[in-house]
């Protein structure tokens, strides 16, 4: 006996059917996404954050500690956690002396990474005193940059004491006691500028995220995604080739701190960079305006700032 054919009419209501199941079903699904998505969201604990002055900076606690110094027209950022420490940047030539004895002052005799962001003298001038002066595990700079001669009194006073300079690459890992260390960026390619050779590291506690970027600028920050952080070290004193309307959307900083001289010559920073970061609702830290440092303190689920009159800027005649 043959089999009863469908009719079109019965096949078309049949694909139909099958059709608004699978709209059903599909619609379901997004529904469901959406629902774990604001419940995800929802359940994200955020870091609570406090703000004050001090009149000295305490370094002797169990948190994760960072200090922005001012130190003129120039770079340097001390991170100590427990028994170890890091040091990002050490200012110009006439700041070394005076960033090694202060940090000797406070307790800092060992400094586990040395970092040299760049070879600009604003960033590693005194980066030599300071291998002179104090107990270094590990320096890491770029090899890469035209300001050679800085450099070079670096590697000079590394070799003194058996210590090679090292560089690290893209991805790098390292811990500052519970504190986790990645190098995100650090061109080395041929004909980049001493700038965009920056090691930009971000540093992770508890909940907390930290965001270093040397003098990085734009083509750095378009060359990677960005995770949100709670605190962005501002790259280039806040000159208008960094800070980027796009790479700011990504980072969403709740402090942004600018490092930066006062009445300084380069006039920065930049108003469009400082406007960009006003309207990104981010709190901004200028060392620049008091010529003080800032001391942040962190257990991981908070942030306490404080801003220090300490001033290690080693040419104070230019300030007014």
């Amino acid at each position: 006996m043959a089999k009863k054919k469908l009719s079109r009419k019965k096949l078309n209501q049949i694909i139909g059917t099958i059709i608004t199941i699978i709209v059903i079903v599909l619609s379901a699904y997004e529904a469901y996404q959406e629902y774990k998505a604001k419940e995800a969201s929802a359940n994200v604990v955020e870091a609570q954050y406090t703000t004050g002055t001090s009149e000295t900076i305490d370094l002797n606690n169990d948190k994760l500690n960072m200090v922005f110094f001012y130190v003129g027209q120039a770079d340097c950022s001390l991170i100590k956690f427990r028994n170890q420490t890091m040091l990002i940047d050490a200012g110009n030539n006439e700041d070394g002396k005076n960033i090694a004895n202060y940090l000797k002052e406070i307790g800092v005799t060992k400094i586990n990474y040395l970092i040299g962001t760049h070879a600009d003298e604003d960033h590693i001038g005194g980066l030599d005193d300071i291998v002179r002066e104090l107990d270094i595990e590990k320096i890491y700079m770029p090899k890469v940059g035209s300001e050679v001669v800085n450099y070079k009194n670096v590697v000079k006073e590394a070799a003194k004491k058996n210590l090679i300079v090292e560089t690290p690459k893209v991805g790098d890992k390292f811990n500052i006691s519970d504190a986790s260390c990645e190098v995100l960026a650090m061109m080395d390619k041929k004909g980049v500028s001493d700038n965009n050779s920056s090691i930009v590291i971000q540093m992770n506690y508890g909940i907390t995220k930290y965001l270093f970027m040397g003098d990085a600028e734009k083509e750095v920050e378009n060359s990677r995604k960005w995770e949100k952080v709670d605190v962005l070290k501002v790259g280039h004193h806040g000159s208008a080739t960094s800070t980027s309307q796009t790479f700011l959307d990504q980072v969403k900083p709740h402090y942004s701190v600018v490092e930066v001289g006062k009445d300084n010559s380069y006039r920065l920073p930049n108003n469009n960079t400082i406007k960009r970061l006003e309207e990104s609702g981010t709190t901004i830290l200028r060392t620049d305006i008091n010529q003080s440092s800032f001391l942040m303190t962190s257990d991981g689920n908070t942030i306490e700032t404080n801003e220090v009159k300490v001033n290690l800027d080693g040419n104070k005649s230019i300030d007014k």
